[in-house]
Formats: structure tokens, sequence, C-alpha cells
């Protein structure tokens, strides 16, 4: 079981398109993994040609270590909500089985701002590893 913060620099990534690029025909866009600071941003906004004849963006596809979390995410996302949310992910010491468990559970999100909330609650699960149905849920507590 792999902790979400073990051997990673980021906790997904985007990938972010420059909006009039696409329109006109052509892809041009650019990888970005999250968290990422202001400055970089920025940078990958200059080299994709965001902030003088195009200023709108979009993301057309996203990379994530943690299952089911790409289905919750847009094409419009807050980068904030996204940077926070990535934070958030890369400090946590919950591995891919627990979130997996969280989201069958159907206790999971319905956007990045719900997911910002899940992780600041998960205090609220308890995770019993190898624990699959009633019959070993009574196994381990007797």
């Amino acid at each position: 079981m792999n902790n979400l913060s073990d051997s990673r620099d980021c906790a997904f990534e985007a990938f972010i398109t420059n909006l009039g690029k696409y329109n006109e025909g052509e892809l041009v866009g650019e990888w970005v993994k999250f968290p990422i600071t202001n400055d970089k941003m920025q940078e990958v906004f200059k080299r994709i040609g965001i902030g003088r004849r195009y200023e709108e963006w979009f993301i057309s596809d996203y990379e994530f270590h943690i299952p089911n979390l790409y289905d919750l995410c847009g094409e419009y996302e807050s980068l904030s909500e996204l940077n926070y949310l990535a934070g958030k992910l890369i400090t946590l010491n919950e591995n891919t089985e627990f979130w997996q468990a969280v989201f069958d559970l159907g206790e999971c999100a319905d956007s990045v701002k719900d997911l910002i909330n899940l992780t600041e609650n998960l205090d609220c699960f308890d995770f019993l590893p190898g624990i699959s149905d009633e019959y070993d849920l009574g196994y381990y507590w007797a």
C-alpha cells in the first residue's frame, strides 16, 4: 500500500490549453503538476500564449494518482482550488486503498470544493483494510 505522498512530486497533473488557439484549430498547451506556485503558473501561461492576444484557457485532460477523481474535475475548474486541493492531497498519509473505500461508500464529492472539504474531514472515516463484508467486520470486532 503506497501512501499518496510517497515517491511523487505532485498530487495530480492537468493539461492547460490555450482556448483561443484551440478554437483556431491548434492544440497549444502544457502539462502542469499540482501543486504549483503562482510564478511557475504564470510561466506556463506565457509559454502557451496566455496573456497577450489570448486570455482564456481550459483544462483538456487530467492525470490522477487517486482513483475516481477524474470524473469530478471539469474543463473550467479554478486553478486556485485545484492548487489548494493538490496541496492537501500531497500531505495526506492515506493510501489509495483508503481513497477507494471512501469513494465506494458514496460519501465522496461532486466537485473540487467537495473534495477539499473531504480532505479536511477524513477523520470522520474509519478504515479497516481487508474487511469487505459484515462477517469480516464481526470477526474483527470479536
